[in-house]
């Protein structure tokens, strides 16, 4: 039995439509007089789509005069905790379905529809695979320290897993071309081959596997059904490619989002492309991945500011462009931005490319933020003690405009020592630096190396010394090669 909390609710709609496109008639035992929704899965979320009364023999009917488009869809009864039933939507939209509250799959039947038939089929074995699955689990864990018994057992459980998959390619074989077995074709697995041996017996490359995966993870994803994306299944292996195949940094993610929305692109799908587009867009735009922003920027320059995200309105674009504007400039590997003529406490003047170190860490704040009162004086505590012997220099922006409560701030924390810069942007403002450096919020601390290459960005205190430590090691690494 599922449940779930939907997101979208539509209005009422009339039963009787003179050209029905869609008609599904569903009896559902042990329910009346009641509403009952159609709904589908959209990815990881779930919408209502319809709605209609059933009667006080469990009768009801969705129907419409405009076709579903595919996907796995819900029947859900609200009198029962929003508990629901899944069906499938692909090109043959009238038929009967018959079940009751006790189990809804078990005792499903569907008549005027073969695909549903075959999906009814293929849920019961799954269901069946897994509560031997679970069975099979708990003779294990009762193993103990029996290996023998252990051994035998996942011996059981690896011949479940290639009953299953030897049931997914029957359906997908007695099925194709249909919509269900492209949904099956999503689910395939990879199937690595075992790695390429030398005349030793010595593995080649150690990372065949995972190389073979990756190459072939969507081998079986058509691109031109947008019906996969009324599953769970594409936003769920989305995800995962680019959460746990891709190496974590902007430089592998870039060249791995281009791919993949172009294969959308070149699919001729436009729904497929505008959900894969727009979710990456989000994904590297809302990360907390140190420089993941320079892949969202990569997105939004090659797919929406050239025009071919056709969906972006007059609302949308131009608070994307103000985006894209604010961060490009601080992309890890750009040279800052001088802020020149900035003046010191003291009143004298400073510019940030003048600062002379190996490195310079470019910190904004302001006395009357919460966090900046912790970080500032942490970050102070942290040069003292470890930064400063690496050649480390700050440059320490104080946003406002009121001296004395700068100074104040400066007295009461002690955040005076030699390499250690303290500067505004006042009386007379002139750097822009809220719009160079992105600064909506404080504090925020940039890493500079000596030529004032960004290479961190938006970094707690705790970090500093490790990406320091890491960048010299890699330089030592290119001088050596």
């Amino acid at each position: 039995m599922k449940k779930a909390c939907f997101l979208i609710l539509v209005v009422f709609t009339a039963l009787l439509l003179n050209a029905q496109a869609y008609e599904i008639k569903v009896k559902i035992n042990g329910i009346s007089d009641t509403l009952i929704y159609l709904g589908h899965h959209f990815g990881e979320k779930k919408y209502v789509i319809d709605t209609t009364r059933i009667d006080s023999k469990g009768n009801a009917v969705f129907s419409g005069d405009k076709e579903l488009d595919k996907g796995i869809y819900l029947i859900v009864m609200p009198s029962k905790g929003m508990t629901y039933f899944e069906i499938l939507i692909s090109d043959n939209q009238k038929f009967s379905i018959e079940t009751d509250t006790i189990n809804f799959t078990k005792n499903m039947k569907v008549k005027g529809c073969k695909e549903n038939i075959v999906f009814n089929e293929y849920q019961l074995k799954m269901e069946d695979i897994q509560k031997r699955r679970m069975e099979l689990n708990k003779e294990y864990e009762a193993a103990g320290e029996n290996e023998d018994e252990k051994k035998r057992i996942s011996d059981l459980m690896n011949s479940l897993n290639d009953e299953r998959l030897e049931y997914m390619d029957k359906i997908i074989s007695q099925n194709s071309g249909t919509f269900f077995s492209k949904v099956l074709l999503a689910l395939k697995e990879v199937k690595i081959p075992e790695s390429p041996k030398d005349e030793n017996g010595e593995e080649i490359d150690p990372q065949f596997p995972y190389k073979f995966y990756k190459s072939h993870y969507w081998d079986y994803i058509d691109f031109s059904e947008n019906g996969l994306l009324r599953t769970p299944i594409y936003e769920n292996k989305l995800n995962y490619y680019f959460e746990k195949m891709v190496v974590p940094i902007a430089d592998s993610m870039m060249p791995e989002a281009r791919a993949i929305i172009r294969k959308t692109y070149e699919g001729g799908d436009s729904l497929m492309f505008q959900f894969t587009t727009s979710h990456l867009l989000h994904y590297f735009e809302s990360s907390k991945v140190m420089g993941y922003d320079a892949v969202f920027v990569d997105i939004a320059e090659e797919w929406y500011l050239s025009g071919k995200a056709w969906w972006a309105d007059s609302v949308f674009m131009p608070k994307l462009i103000e985006r894209v504007e604010k961060i490009t400039p601080t992309k890890l590997g750009n040279i800052a931005i001088d802020l020149t003529r900035m003046q010191t406490i003291d009143d004298k003047y400073l510019s940030l490319h003048q600062v002379d170190a190996d490195y310079t860490i470019l910190v904004f704040f302001e006395p009357s933020c919460g966090h900046c009162k912790k970080e500032v004086p942490k970050l102070m505590d942290e040069y003292r003690d470890s930064l400063k012997i690496l050649n480390v220099n700050i440059f320490a922006l104080y946003t406002q405009y009121d001296k004395e409560e700068w100074k104040t701030f400066l007295d009461e924390k002690n955040l005076y020592e030699d390499g250690w810069h303290n500067v505004w942007d006042g009386p007379y403002p002139h750097s822009k630096f809220r719009d160079f450096y992105d600064i909506y919020s404080t504090p925020v601390i940039y890493v500079l190396n000596r030529e004032k290459r960004i290479i961190g960005k938006r970094i707690g205190v705790e970090s500093i010394k490790d990406l320091i430590e890491f960048d010299k090691k890699r330089n030592e690494l290119q001088d050596t090669d």
